[in-house]
């Protein structure tokens, strides 16, 4: 997955960011093991330039990756012809989404500038699957949020805390990583 290009143009209103490798085959390996990719159709909301779907298709899920930015889902589309891997691209904006999956594996945007995208994103990866692996930042007040709404939705939470280490990213970031705790959470339809 260290292969997937970065976004040429990242835009900071929509919080693109890179996940690192590292947490990206965790997740992914994770949701392996747990039996929710290989033979399931699975969806990244917000795929970027497809870090996820390209582990995911390696695995032997059928993954469609869905983003807003034309130019990151164009980006994708072009690595996985490269290398061969199956998947479909859908240009879209979540709220206008209808689909149904298996499997969402995704990582929203926080909500740091656009407060409460990251809720509108697990609110519809809820619609869309029964299953759903999601990385939001950690604190206890965005924690007792999501585990409600998954409540709400008829969804049980697994949480595992790890770290984020994002690299140096937008021309005004000073620091060459900056590392911070992030919830990798496992939802499941009770």
């Amino acid at each position: 997955m260290e292969k997937v290009p970065p976004h040429p143009n990242p835009k900071y209103e929509l919080e693109q960011y890179i996940t690192p490798s590292y947490l990206a085959s965790e997740i992914i390996w994770t949701a392996y093991l747990r039996g929710d990719i290989k033979g399931k159709r699975v969806v990244d909301l917000g795929c970027g330039t497809g870090k996820l779907c390209s582990g995911i298709s390696l695995l032997g899920g059928y993954c469609i990756c869905i983003d807003i930015d034309y130019e990151a889902l164009k980006v994708a589309k072009e690595f996985f012809e490269k290398e061969a891997l199956q998947a479909d691209f859908l240009n879209a904006d979540i709220k206008d989404l209808e689909i149904k999956a298996d499997t969402v594996i995704q990582n929203p945007p926080f909500g740091v500038v656009s407060k409460g995208a990251d809720l509108e994103f697990l609110s519809k990866a809820f619609e869309i699957a029964n299953v759903v692996y999601s990385i939001h930042k950690s604190n206890e007040k965005s924690r007792n949020m999501i585990v409600k709404l998954s409540e709400s939705k008829g969804f049980k939470a697994e949480i595992l805390t790890g770290k984020f280490k994002m690299k140096a990213y937008y021309p005004w970031h000073k620091k060459k990583i900056h590392e911070f705790l992030v919830d990798v959470y496992l939802f499941s339809k009770n």
